[in-house]
């Protein structure tokens, strides 16, 4: 943000950074949101890379690009400067270049590399970006566990489109941990040297504990508890202002402009149900695998994607503090991956019902999108559209 800023006051039609005496209040809001809005646009061609390099499906990938578009989280995460679009930007483009490092043969150790860059500076962003480069390590494991587990099935495992098997010699192995790390110890060097009397252990202490021990006496008003969150229970409120608008009538109305952190509803419920369809499609996988000798390619897609929903969603369970909706974010990436991978497998069915929940889902989220957009927009709305919008009373 502050390269961003920096950049800004370069530009011709801009004053010099030294008249806005270096004050966020003097500061135009363009210079510390441009960048953020273009990493969000970014954001979108990246999971349909990553998703093309997890299944090689246009179709996928390009459902998976729609519902990005179509998240009104990460809309107003990419419109009002929120450095959430940096986490989930960095930790698919560690994802997407992990996948390119893996595919079917010898390992690209540059890729590898970029990977676990990218995966360092997602958890540099909020330590949270761990659930990302979990996943590398976790399908790892997972993989040699299952050839462990049932070894005469070994060459289906090396058959994948991922090499999973190379990536468990101590160089790689040590590579999980020393690249991030050391990436992530650079991007605090800054703040290091600014902030005195406050060592570096000291910061990451207290950190710790704020995320670990703090309980908050008064609960805030958005907090919401982490299984609440794929079904957006309790979206937060950014901003909002009240106007007066007198009519020729003589009439008086009220004028609501609101930005909420406000997903698209169609789009949370039917991910978050894809999620449980996977889930249960997964242990059949699972169960053809060990016991029918019916090992199938989708167990390593469908394998990744779970392992990246429930290890970005699942740990928050263990922290005591706070926690909002924001944090889904990442977890909700996968989500999508899921929903595209269901929709596309409805397509291959040539049941007339299949298609009807296909051309039905989309049309649902489509339309969600466009009527919920306001919120997300900070558009100017009558007070009675804003309570429609409002279907539950835990929304406003």
């Amino acid at each position: 943000m502050s390269v961003s800023i920096y950049l800004y006051y370069l530009m011709p039609w801009t004053d010099s950074l030294l008249s806005t005496g270096f004050e966020l209040s003097n500061l135009d809001p363009l210079s510390y949101r441009w960048l953020v809005a273009l990493a969000g646009t970014g954001l979108i061609y990246i999971a349909y890379k990553t998703s093309m390099e997890l299944f090689d499906s246009q179709h996928f990938a390009l459902l998976v690009a729609l519902f990005f578009c179509l998240d009104g989280a990460f809309i107003v995460d990419s419109r009002i400067g929120l450095i959430n679009i940096y986490l989930c930007l960095f930790g698919f483009l560690g994802l997407l270049f992990f996948l390119k490092g893996i595919k079917r043969g010898p390992i690209n150790s540059r890729y590898f590399i970029l990977a676990m860059v990218f995966f360092g500076m997602a958890i540099s962003v909020k330590w949270n970006g761990l659930g990302f480069w979990g996943v590398a390590p976790a399908a790892v494991l997972w993989f040699w566990m299952l050839s462990t587990l049932n070894s005469h099935q070994g060459d289906y495992i090396n058959s994948f489109n991922f090499n999973f098997s190379g990536l468990t010699s101590a160089p790689y192995m040590s590579l999980f941990l020393i690249v991030p790390t050391v990436i992530y110890l650079l991007a605090w060097v800054p703040n290091s040297l600014v902030v005195e009397g406050f060592s570096y252990l000291d910061q990451h202490r207290y950190m710790a504990g704020f995320h670990v021990d703090n309980i908050e006496e008064t609960p805030h008003p958005y907090q919401s508890a982490w299984y609440s969150w794929p079904l957006m229970l309790r979206p937060i409120a950014y901003y909002f202002s009240s106007d007066q608008l007198s009519l020729p009538s003589g009439d008086v109305q009220t004028l609501f402009t609101a930005v909420h952190l406000f997903p698209n509803p169609a789009l949370s419920i039917l991910s978050f149900a894809a999620v449980v369809l996977l889930s249960c499609y997964g242990l059949q996988l699972l169960y053809r695998f060990f016991k029918e000798g019916r090992p199938s390619p989708d167990l390593a897609v469908v394998s990744i994607i779970l392992i990246g929903f429930y290890g970005n969603l699942l740990p928050w369970a263990l922290v005591s503090r706070s926690l909002y909706l924001y944090h889904y974010q990442p977890a909700s990436g996968f989500a999508f991956m899921a929903l595209a991978l269901i929709l596309f497998k409805l397509t291959q069915r040539q049941e007339k019902f299949a298609e009807w929940i296909y051309r039905g889902s989309l049309i649902l989220m489509m339309a969600a999108s466009l009527y919920w957009l306001p919120l997300q927009l900070g558009i100017q709305i009558e007070a009675q559209r804003f309570y429609q919008m409002m279907w539950f009373d835990s929304w406003i």
